[in-house]
């Protein structure tokens, strides 16, 4: 089974052309990656919130201005003067900057290239956050920070800290992109074959989920998009295991997956092929092996506790709340 892995998003910087720099600087892009670009662009309220190239090399050590400065043992306002080359860098301040850093990065501004959501255009961190069943306000009270920080920071609008990126990105469980972002439509067969397997009704699912039936509706139909909140509490009414996927005469393992348009079932010690008429033995396959690179839609065990009642617990649910979502298509 090969497992997701997430990529990380390049965030690239251009340097303000009318900002005198020093030494060999030919006006290239500075990004996290170290890449270059030759592309040029002129300073506008869409390129987002001016930084220096110093204040950049320290982010990817992990460092805003401020630590860069106490470990250069200097002060925070003359080192940021510096950066944006309103004081000379002195021979002195360059030891110390290549001491830290290791290389010293050119005088002068750059802006943000990419990244910058325009108005009316969702973005990569709130929909990151829909797919895990949070709004942008949770992410931040679970991330110690404000709500305004938050939202400011997935436009671009302002930098995001490395110590702030990283509680981010620990809640998210995925790296922190500036991006825009379509906001995902909900894919109403999901819902309604999990309230076939559960045998509810709309307004049931509804009910158990706390919500009114007219909003529920409307998120069947699409006519509205539900909150990261609202797919939380459909997925823990909806993915639930049903009564008659309980029932299990001894412990169960139940794998289902998918590829393409292929799919199926692995579950082992059901008395399957090989068991040899021993009950809690053997594996059963439906719809075939369980091919390399698949997605695995869920899994759990299920068997008896000492109690002799029926227990279930969840093994893999990796796409959570975005079981529910159709996957926005690329544009190309």
């Amino acid at each position: 089974m090969k497992a997701n892995t997430n990529t990380t998003n390049t965030v690239s910087y251009t340097i303000e052309s009318s900002v005198q720099t020093n030494g060999n600087h030919k006006a290239s892009s500075v990004n996290y990656t170290g890449e270059t670009d030759t592309s040029v662009i002129e300073p506008s309220a869409a390129t987002g919130r001016p930084e220096s190239h110093l204040s950049v090399a320290a982010r990817q050590r992990g460092l805003n201005i401020k630590e860069l400065a106490v470990l250069m043992d200097v002060g925070p306002s003359h080192l940021s003067q510096v950066a944006r080359g309103k004081k000379t860098l002195t021979p002195f301040m360059r030891g110390k900057i290549e001491a830290v850093l290791g290389w010293v990065p050119p005088q002068g501004v750059v802006h943000r290239q990419g990244g910058v959501v325009k108005g009316g255009e969702s973005t990569y961190l709130r929909e990151r956050a829909r797919e895990r069943g949070m709004t942008l306000r949770q992410v931040a009270d679970r991330a110690g920070l404000t709500y305004g920080y938050v939202t400011q920071v997935s436009r671009g609008q302002r930098n995001l800290s490395p110590s702030a990126q990283a509680r981010m990105e620990s809640v998210l469980e995925a790296p922190v992109k500036i991006e825009a972002a379509q906001c995902p439509t909900i894919d109403p067969n999901a819902l309604w074959e999990r309230m076939d397997a559960h045998g509810w009704s709309q307004n049931e699912t509804a009910r158990r989920a706390g919500i009114s039936t007219g909003m529920f509706s409307q998120v069947m139909n699409g006519r509205r998009t539900p909150s990261g909140d609202l797919l939380r509490r459909l997925h823990e009414v909806l993915f639930a295991p049903s009564p008659a996927e309980l029932i299990a005469p001894v412990e169960l393992k139940v794998m289902a997956w998918k590829k393409g348009g292929r799919n199926g079932m692995v579950i082992k010690g059901a008395g399957g092929p090989r068991s040899g008429g021993k009950p809690g033995d053997g594996t059963i396959r439906v719809g075939g092996r369980v091919p390399w690179g698949a997605e695995v839609e869920f899994a759990y065990t299920s068997g008896y506790d000492r109690h002799g009642r029926v227990s279930v617990n969840h093994v893999v649910d990796e796409r959570g709340c975005s079981a529910m979502l159709k996957k926005a298509e690329a544009t190309k």
